[in-house]
């Protein structure tokens, strides 16, 4: 099943959906109960049901907020851009401000585990980590160093990869990691590969 396109939820949806982002976020996905997010998001049971039809419903759509929560500003912003290199630089920035945004990685963190239990979240997180490289690799494709479309899908791959071991470091060591120093170092090795103007 493809990604959910949840910019079109109702505002009663979207409560809830944002309920159960808190309660992940802050408290854990063991905390994530249908009390729990009646509770936080004031909308009763019912209601959750008939927005997503389940636990697993409502798990879904976490996992697609991920992805759209961080994904839909950097290719409305990256479309825009006349010069073709640009739209490479705006991606990787846009993927350093990814690495360092706490609340999204500590969801992640704590819905990664369930992929692992779920046939259905995990068929979730491969679609949406698919649908994230292939942007990936359209805006590493607009690099003045043509890759071949194999060489673009595995560099978007790397590209995530990266990305995601520094938001873990990060999280794990707050005071005694150097995101930004790291970045920057991953920003000239993969600038230099692809040929981008210095940042």
């Amino acid at each position: 099943m493809p990604p959910q396109d949840l910019a079109g939820l109702s505002p009663t949806a979207t409560r809830i959906l944002d309920a159960a982002k808190t309660i992940v976020a802050e408290r854990g996905f063991a905390k994530l109960t249908m009390a729990e997010v009646e509770k936080e998001a004031g909308a009763n049971r019912a209601l959750v049901a008939y927005y997503f039809g389940s636990k697993a419903g409502l798990v879904s759509a976490l996992v697609d907020s991920l992805f759209q929560d961080s994904s839909s500003e950097p290719v409305e912003e990256t479309q825009e851009d006349s010069e073709q290199s640009l739209r490479t630089v705006v991606f990787l920035e846009w993927q350093r401000r990814v690495s360092t945004n706490d609340r999204v990685n500590r969801m992640l963190y704590e819905l990664l585990p369930q992929a692992l239990k779920d046939q259905q979240v995990r068929a979730r997180f491969a679609d949406e980590y698919r649908l994230y490289r292939a942007i990936g690799a359209d805006r590493l494709s607009s690099a003045p160093v043509k890759l071949t479309e194999e060489q673009a899908d595995a560099l978007a791959a790397v590209s995530i990869a990266v990305l995601e071991g520094l938001a873990i470091q990060r999280a794990l060591d707050p005071d005694g990691f150097d995101h930004d120093k790291a970045w920057r170092c991953w920003r000239d090795v993969i600038g230099h590969y692809l040929e981008l103007p210095e940042s």
